[in-house]
């Protein structure tokens, strides 16, 4: 199962999407749990709480520190340094003319890793993160 969140960076609204799955728990209880990373708690409302201090914390000046050519990939891996877990991230255009989306983007994971590796971008990479505790994140 797949969900997005919005994440407004700066003007621009980014959806983060997030591969979740149920496992069974004690007695076949299912939970919804992270798919593809290390902690599997999910918690929507622990998530919403990270992208309200990433979205408060954001400035222009931090996401350059990322790509300094690039706005879209800034704000990209500006996301990505600060919510590991995600499996992609999309934006859309909004015509001002109709109210409608005219242009949708999205770039995977293992394109925003590529990315990454193949222009030596510095991360900041946090192998302590747990969505469950705040004292964890990277803002």
């Amino acid at each position: 199962m797949k969900i997005s969140k919005k994440v407004k960076i700066g003007h621009n609204n980014y959806y983060i999407i997030v591969n979740l799955e149920y496992i069974k728990k004690e007695e076949n209880f299912p939970v919804l749990c992270l798919k593809n990373y290390k902690d599997k708690y999910w918690d929507g409302g622990d998530c919403s709480i990270l992208i309200e201090e990433i979205e408060k914390n954001y400035t222009s000046e931090k996401a350059k520190q990322y790509d300094k050519h690039i706005g879209f990939m800034s704000d990209v891996l500006y996301i990505y340094d600060r919510i590991p877990f995600i499996d992609g991230i999309k934006d859309f255009y909004i015509s001002e003319k109709d109210n409608i989306p005219y242009s949708e983007g999205y770039i995977s994971k293992k394109e925003i890793d590529n990315y990454i590796k193949e222009f030596n971008i510095k991360m900041n990479p946090n192998p302590n993160f747990k969505l469950w505790d705040g004292r964890t994140w990277k803002l």
